[in-house]
């Protein structure tokens, strides 16, 4: 017996709009506060936000495809001695849709936005880099608010990536390490940034500063290797029932993870 895909859609729909949130209260936190950091920080939400979207409809697609076959399989052990309807039954997987779609998706649909989400990691990490030249850490307003607040989000996305990476240890949902990893990732961005800011508090604006660059050579960094990742896939060889890791997954944040 197979696992059911439906409950990790679910995790990645919850986990896809908890993404979105982050975004949303970090880009406005971020322009109001005058930090730099926290900006940044956004788009690595934003970054999270698109592969757990790719991986909602992944699971989507297979759990369409798990309820076409289990259909198919009822309706053939109903009808077994029908040898007619054998014959039909037969043809019927031929016309197995979302099966196919999702092997269509799976092939080059994922390689695709792999590449996308390598060339959005890179261009808005060079981006970033631009923007650290304009911050002045001496005029952000309200540095404790900012860390309570970056504090929140790293507390729910901490729970959120363990729970998610603790799924991924089923073979069905190994997908979901990818957005549990970046989560991850995302958390630890948080919590260097509440300490950060409790410091700017005081007047040390060294390891904000710290943060501004690294940051964006991160998602640089992030986006070079799954550019890495997708070349190296399209010459890895495939061998049938083996999984296949998409080249969002990044083998550095499943590593810290």
């Amino acid at each position: 017996m197979t696992t059911s895909s439906r409950p990790a859609k679910l995790v990645a729909i919850v986990s896809l709009i908890l993404s979105v949130i982050f975004f949303v209260i970090m880009i406005v936190l971020g322009q109001w506060s005058g930090f730099v950091s926290i900006y940044s920080a956004s788009f690595v939400s934003l970054g999270s936000a698109l592969i757990w979207l790719v991986l909602l409809i992944q699971f989507h697609q297979r759990n369409l495809a798990e309820q076409e076959k289990l259909d198919m399989s009822a309706l053939a052990g109903e009808h077994r001695a029908d040898k007619l309807f054998q014959q039909k039954s037969e043809q019927a997987h031929l016309f197995a849709v979302a099966q196919k779609r999702l092997a269509v998706l799976e092939k080059w649909f994922l390689p695709v936005f792999s590449f996308l989400i390598a060339a959005y990691q890179a261009a808005i990490g060079l981006y970033l880099l631009k923007c650290v030249s304009n911050s002045n850490y001496e005029i952000g307003r309200q540095p404790l608010v900012c860390a309570v607040v970056m504090a929140a989000i790293f507390f729910v996305s901490f729970l959120v990536a363990k729970y998610t990476t603790g799924m991924s240890t089923m073979h069905e949902w190994k997908p979901l390490r990818a957005g549990g990893s970046f989560l991850f990732g995302l958390a630890m961005i948080s919590i260097a940034l509440m300490t950060a800011l409790a410091m700017v508090q005081y007047k040390i604006f060294a390891v904000i500063s710290v943060i501004d660059y690294l940051i964006p050579i991160l998602l640089i960094v992030l986006g070079i290797e799954n550019l890495l990742n997708v070349v190296f896939d399209i010459y890895r060889p495939r061998l049938a029932g083996q999984y296949n890791r998409a080249g969002f997954d990044s083998r550095l944040l499943g590593l810290i993870n």
